[in-house]
């Protein structure tokens, strides 16, 4: 990759990410955040809360696992515990955006693993797709009837993958051949982030340099009794160089995906207002000390990139280049068509030799 296109989808990607984190312009009404117990979304989310407060947008959570109330957090709704929570839940956060009055909401749900096993369940009636729905288009009531722009509303929910989904029950025959709640999840999102652990990509990128088998970790080693691995730990590393990998996948409306890999920072930022505490910390994963190729895998224009000088040619040169006439074009013109003769003339200290002639 050149250096010029290396830095458009440096600059390209990282604006991107930061008006998704930022939820500016209703970028992703949808994201889904999918995790494992090797390393959980909860530093994602705070990153979503910290933006939040920093733009004033109205932060509304749904805690169906979490049962302290998080940092930054303006409404709170406890959704645990609760039978007819997705009614209840639908109401409570139609409430919580009429009380706001703001023109941007973002809704949090910790976890998605109770309303996608209720959505499997035939006896629970629970369209996940209509309630979804519900979230991101509120029926608010306005006060006085005053009609006015309807809030922007965005919706961030998490997504256990490594929690085992019951299967529908087999008598149901309006189920057997629906979707999967993942399936349909990741149909309608429209941002899609995979947290990933840092010490885990780069222990599975160790052992492909050495050419060996990636390890495993956690549920993947299949040994009896064993939850969460033991991950190795990454040394050498600065409090700023520590955080978590995200693996972003992203729809535009014109359906051009963009695919790209990000590392997030979870140092704590005290004592920081103003400028510094609204800068981007986000940053390519290829920007990252423990990934960063080195200057022997570089690609050839962009080592030469940084010179004084040019070797490459204008597209001046370049025209200039294909009009010059070689001497092997004469002399094909030159021999009417006689073939590829050889013309050449002997020297004084050239050896005839008849043999070799006669040949």
């Amino acid at each position: 990759m050149s250096h010029a296109s290396l830095s458009h989808r440096r600059t390209h990607n990282l604006l991107l990410i930061s008006k998704l984190l930022n939820q500016r312009d209703h970028a992703s009404p949808l994201t889904l955040v999918l995790d494992t117990l090797e390393q959980p979304a909860k530093p994602l989310l705070c990153d979503y809360l910290r933006r939040a407060r920093l733009s004033r947008t109205t932060t509304i959570f749904l805690s169906f696992e979490t049962f302290v109330k998080p940092r930054d957090v303006e409404f709170f709704v406890q959704c645990h515990g609760d039978t007819k929570a997705p009614e209840r839940v639908a109401r409570q956060v139609a409430e919580a955006v009429g009380k706001s009055g703001n023109k941007r909401c973002l809704i949090l749900i910790d976890s998605l693993a109770t309303l996608v096993s209720m959505s499997t369940n035939p006896t629970s009636n629970l369209n996940l797709t209509a309630f979804l729905s519900s979230l991101l288009q509120p029926a608010t009531q306005l006060r006085n009837d005053v009609q006015r722009q309807p809030p922007q509303v965005s919706v961030v929910a998490v997504y256990h993958t490594d929690i085992p989904l019951p299967y529908p029950s087999t008598s149901a025959s309006a189920y057997s051949y629906s979707p999967s709640p993942f399936a349909l999840l990741s149909y309608l999102a429209t941002t899609i982030i995979t947290v990933h652990s840092l010490s885990i990509l780069q222990a599975e990128k160790s052992a492909q340099v050495k050419s060996q088998v990636a390890p495993v970790f956690g549920l993947a080693e299949e040994v009896e009794g064993v939850v969460i691995g033991a991950k190795p730990k990454c040394m050498g590393l600065r409090p700023e160089e520590r955080g978590i990998v995200l693996e972003l996948e992203h729809r535009r409306k014109s359906g051009r995906g963009v695919l790209e890999w990000f590392f997030l920072p979870t140092v704590a930022e005290k004592n920081q207002s103003g400028v510094q505490a609204a800068r981007e910390i986000v940053t390519l994963l290829d920007d990252h000390p423990l990934f960063r190729k080195p200057k022997d895998d570089e690609d050839p224009e962009q080592a030469l990139s940084g010179m004084t000088f040019e070797l490459g040619l204008t597209d001046r040169q370049r025209l200039e280049r294909e009009g010059v006439v070689l001497p092997y074009f004469d002399a094909q013109k030159a021999g009417g068509g006689e073939g590829g003769r050889i013309l050449y003339d002997m020297g004084v200290e050239d050896d005839f030799d008849e043999e070799e002639d006669e040949i």
